[in-house]
């Protein structure tokens, strides 16, 4: 469980106390997600929400110090409450103090001078560093899961009830085919919500889509699942009480079970060879996904692990058996994809440079281009270093690299590692919020605000109608440096 007001109360060695004791304010069951010390007259602007914020009370007499102010911008930051530390500037923790916190909401917790600040510090790290491990353990054993799910007698029934146990029990799951008609659901899905507005919206857009939506009952999120421009089916996510969508362990989750789903309604039937090819296809979806252990283990439900790393993926217009010491999947227009270890000798069509699993979706488009100029020139194999096909003959040229380097230079600099591979994905997906976001294992909107931050420091409005141009040289810039 998270670290929560009431859990560090029961620290007994921490000796804190509870002041208040009337309505939100004696809420013990708020979850702290970080703990703070300030003596700032106002610490709000520089909080996340969640906080435990600790004070000596230091500025309390400051003739200048508005304790009301103080305490408003705390409940506006959506802080979990305050501890106030006794024995060093206070003998006691104020009355006015206290009674102030109740008006406000905000729990209050005596802090004796034995207890210094970084020890409830190490507390709650040390609780969400177990939280941390809990949560990545079960979104394995959730993946694993989805996984065998996808081999059951009724792999949609059993995915969809996979998928809702991994997210918890607040959790529902709708999946419908094309036309609405329910096919299986699974936990407390309320009766109020109406999907129809939703899957009316998503049939008229290009695939990948979905969309998010705020009920009475909490956060709603519908995919639309299918290959290519048909719209196959959908699946509807609910959870109850909830303003938002699922944390980084749940979004992976439902990215896996979407995939598999998907895969699903490509290919509904029970024939054991098309279910082998289908958790083939898995194998690759999941690793463009950047779900390496789910991979790993939908190998392992084959039998044929993946290859150690480095290795390299070959991408071919022939349809063959593979070798055993290969993983393979035949995609839809008669192409096989091969990964490999980086020293095998037998490759054909066109083959990526040598990478780990991380890079999987890097290494697919260099096998893509290498296979384009095998088409063109009949060559085969063709590795992506001599290529030298399309956009990478650019790649060379010292004024094409002075040139991306100039134009990404603004989102280069300082502390701003994650608006390049944002701005890659969204470019990537050409400009759907939501597939960029499930790439990047975010929430949309955090795409949204880091492609808007980008847009201010190139002095562009990167998702304005006219903005092709632009787009157009970031992108390029980006392959550029992809393949220096």
């Amino acid at each position: 469980m998270p670290p929560t007001i009431a859990s560090l109360l029961a620290d007994r060695p921490l000796g804190l106390r509870l002041l208040t004791a009337e309505g939100l304010a004696g809420d013990t069951a708020r979850e702290i997600r970080w703990v703070h010390t300030t003596e700032l007259n106002d610490p709000a602007p520089f909080l996340e929400g969640g906080e435990l914020l600790l004070t000596t009370g230091l500025r309390l007499d400051d003739p200048g110090f508005d304790l009301e102010a103080f305490l408003s911008g705390l409940v506006r930051a959506g802080v979990a409450g305050l501890g106030f530390g006794v024995g060093l500037n206070n003998a006691t923790v104020p009355e006015r103090f206290v009674a102030a916190a109740e008006d406000h909401g905000l729990p209050v917790l005596e802090v004796p001078k034995a207890t210094p600040f970084i020890a409830i510090a190490k507390s709650v790290s040390k609780s969400l560093a177990a939280e941390e491990y809990r949560a990545i353990t079960e979104g394995y054993r959730t993946q694993q899961e989805l996984v065998k799910s996808a081999l059951a007698a009724e792999p949609q029934r059993s995915l969809v009830r996979s998928l809702v146990r991994g997210l918890g029990p607040d959790a529902w799951a709708v999946l419908s085919a094309a036309d609405g008609t329910v096919l299986h659901s699974a936990g407390p899905t309320p009766r109020s919500v109406d999907l129809a507005p939703e899957l009316a919206r998503l049939r008229g857009r290009s695939l990948p889509s979905s969309s998010s939506i705020l009920t009475d009952s909490g956060h709603v999120e519908v995919h639309a699942l299918g290959a290519g421009k048909r719209v196959m089916g959908f699946l509807a996510v609910g959870l109850l009480g909830r303003t938002t969508g699922p944390d980084i362990t749940g979004r992976q989750i439902l990215a896996v079970a979407l995939t598999l789903l998907t895969l699903g309604v490509e290919q509904p039937t029970k024939d054991g060879t098309v279910a082998e090819l289908t958790l083939r296809r898995t194998v690759v979806r999941l690793l463009l996904g950047g779900h390496v252990e789910a991979a790993r283990e939908a190998a392992g439900e084959l039998r044929v692990p993946l290859p150690a790393e480095p290795v390299r993926i070959a991408r071919d217009s022939v349809r063959e058996d593979a070798a055993p010491d290969r993983m393979f999947v035949l995609e839809e227009e008669a192409e096989r994809v091969l990964i490999a270890s980086a020293d095998f000798e037998g490759f054909t069509g066109g083959v990526s440079d040598a990478v780990g699993y991380a890079d999987f979706g890097r290494a697919y488009r260099q096998a893509g281009e290498a296979l384009a100029t095998v088409r063109r020139t009949g060559r085969s194999p063709v590795y992506f270093a001599e290529a030298g096909s399309g956009l990478t003959a650019l790649f060379g040229d010292l004024a094409v690299r002075d040139f991306a380097a100039g134009v990404l230079r603004p989102l280069a600099d300082g502390d701003r590692s994650a608006l390049l591979p944002t701005l890659r994905a969204w470019l990537a997906h050409n400009g759907q919020w939501d597939a960029a976001a499930a790439e990047l294992g975010v929430h949309r909107h955090t795409v949204r605000a880091r492609i808007a931050r980008a847009g201010e420091l190139l002095g562009k409005d990167l998702t304005a109608s006219d903005s092709a141009d632009a787009r157009m040289e970031l992108w390029l810039a980006l392959r550029v440096r992809e393949g220096q």
